[in-house]
């Protein structure tokens, strides 16, 4: 019986990981691929990540390190980004996708 309870706990753990990765760290979000973002940003239903690009970099300086595009199950869609500043410091941006305005900051 122990056995079995430390095999499931120790399954429990090792998938854990590998789910919240899935998903950007964010249990409460689902990752879009390359091509469904494509096809959002086709649809008018998000702004281009290039648009986001810029207004970033205007505002902060630098350049982007990483993005993901991100759905909530209310049918909303945010950008996750990693950005580096002008002066080296690294930042992390959650941006609203539909909109395109900055809901969140960390870093940098």
């Amino acid at each position: 019986m122990k056995r079995i309870l430390v095999l499931l706990a120790f399954t429990a753990l090792t998938s854990a990981p590998a789910a919240l990765a899935q998903q950007g760290g964010n249990p409460w979000a689902n990752q879009f691929s390359p091509g469904q973002a494509r096809e959002a940003v086709r649809e008018g239903k998000t702004v281009p990540l290039s648009k986001v690009f810029k207004q970033l970099e205007r505002e902060y300086g630098g350049y982007q390190l990483g993005a993901e595009l991100y759905s909530r199950d209310d049918g909303s869609t945010f950008y996750e980004i990693d950005w580096m500043t002008e002066d080296g410091r690294k930042a992390h941006f959650t941006v609203d996708a539909q909109s395109g305005s900055v809901m969140n900051r960390r870093g940098g």
